[in-house]
């Protein structure tokens, strides 16, 4: 069953990923989660350069931001779940690595300057409330030409491939709010998360927005769905 809603608020869409992270981990761990494994981490990681110094934003688990310190010096993963990141401490720690229990939001409001060569952040866009904060917070931790590497559910393919394409309230051109019973492609669970479905203009004007200038754009796709599921964007700090 899927619920469409105008908002919801970060502190109850954060108590969903902390009831799923153990499962979450588990997914991907056991390479069960197919596009976390073999479509999203090798775009991000092929788009990754060897820097100094990477944020990792909304890192959940830590699974990615441990593979991403193979390419920096050092990393910072950040994410709202307290039960990811004592997860990511426990399972994914590493010496040039440290995990804040924060939103970006609140790590970039602590900080007097820029300190990131390079952000990624996978699928994490989507379930930030405001996008518009969620892109400016993540500026202001980038230096001047520093990387912004993101994915997020394409939204043009992600409502069929969830099933909320036909929903009576969906209408492309809006933004909101979806709940729905979590899956991957073999597994349908009985956790609900939450994700925004926004339109790509709104994605791409907020990046402008947050001053980011576009450097690539790629469709990713996955097993079990034809269409492009996924969206790899780079974009310079201006």
């Amino acid at each position: 069953m899927i619920n469409l809603r105008k908002t919801k608020s970060l502190p109850r869409i954060t108590r969903e990923w902390d009831t799923i992270a153990d499962l979450r981990e588990q997914q991907i761990a056991s390479g069960e989660d197919h596009s976390a494994n073999f479509v999203l981490a090798p775009a991000i990681l092929g788009a990754l350069p060897q820097s100094k110094s990477l944020i990792d934003i909304g890192c959940g688990t830590g699974w990615l931001t441990s593979l991403a310190s193979r390419r920096a010096e050092l990393l910072v993963g950040v994410d709202p779940s307290p039960n990811s990141i004592a997860i990511a401490e426990k399972l994914h720690a590493g010496p040039s690595i440290s995990y804040r229990a924060e939103t970006v939001e609140q790590y970039a409001r602590r900080r007097k300057r820029p300190e990131f060569d390079t952000a990624i952040s996978n699928m994490a866009a989507s379930s930030a409330p405001d996008l518009q904060h969620f892109f400016s917070a993540s500026r202001r931790l980038l230096r001047r030409n520093g990387l912004f590497i993101l994915t997020f559910p394409h939204p043009c393919f992600w409502p069929l491939y969830w099933g909320y394409a036909s929903h009576p309230k969906f209408r492309y051109e809006c933004s909101f709010a979806v709940e729905g019973k979590f899956k991957i492609r073999t597994q349908v669970t009985q956790m609900v998360t939450t994700h925004f479905h926004h339109p790509l203009e709104l994605y791409f004007s907020s990046l402008a927005r947050a001053r980011f200038e576009l450097k690539s754009m790629r469709e990713l796709s996955g097993r079990g769905f034809e269409l492009p599921r996924f969206v790899l964007v780079t974009s310079r700090a201006i």
